[in-house]
């Protein structure tokens, strides 16, 4: 979902809140059905600067048991996106050595500011990296009948040849 910030200008204020649903967001490994999101958007001198709080399930698999369960995902998020003109002379301003921190300004791209995007962002970084059903799921019984002290017979001819 993207806000015109033009549109926003035109109203002759200077904050805006928010509360709506972003629907089906794609992330690797499956989609987000539904994203609860308040959010403000202040217009400050020529930046846009947006602040919000979502909330979603995802739905995925217990790296241990591979059961499929629903996770919750909260948090907070930030922009702070400038036009082309000011995002230009804020980039010549960080010189070559650069680096990347918290407050990095974004370009405000044909006056829009795409929400949809700027929330996956913050949903991929808050995910669990190895989602597991509870603390302690028994999940690695299944995988230990894969485990074998010995040489996988799958190796065993190409092993033969080299013999």
């Amino acid at each position: 979902m993207k806000k015109n910030i033009d549109m926003l200008k035109k109203k002759r204020e200077t904050k805006f809140e928010f509360t709506e649903i972003l629907e089906d967001i794609q992330i690797d490994g499956g989609g987000i059905p539904k994203v609860d999101i308040d959010y403000s958007i202040e217009l400050v001198e020529g930046e846009v600067i947006i602040r919000g709080n979502y909330k979603a399930f995802i739905k995925t698999s217990c790296v241990r048991c591979l059961e499929e369960l629903e996770i919750e995902v909260s948090g907070e998020f930030f922009g702070d996106y400038k036009g082309t003109e000011d995002y230009n002379e804020y980039i010549e301003s960080l010189g070559k050595e650069a680096q990347v921190s918290d407050d990095m300004v974004e370009e405000l791209v044909d006056g829009e500011v795409d929400i949809s995007s700027l929330v996956r962002d913050y949903i991929i970084l808050d995910m669990p990296q190895f989602p597991a059903c509870e603390p302690e799921c028994d999940g690695l019984e299944e995988l230990e009948k894969y485990r074998d002290s010995g040489i996988d017979s799958r190796w065993q001819k190409l092993l033969d040849l080299k013999n």
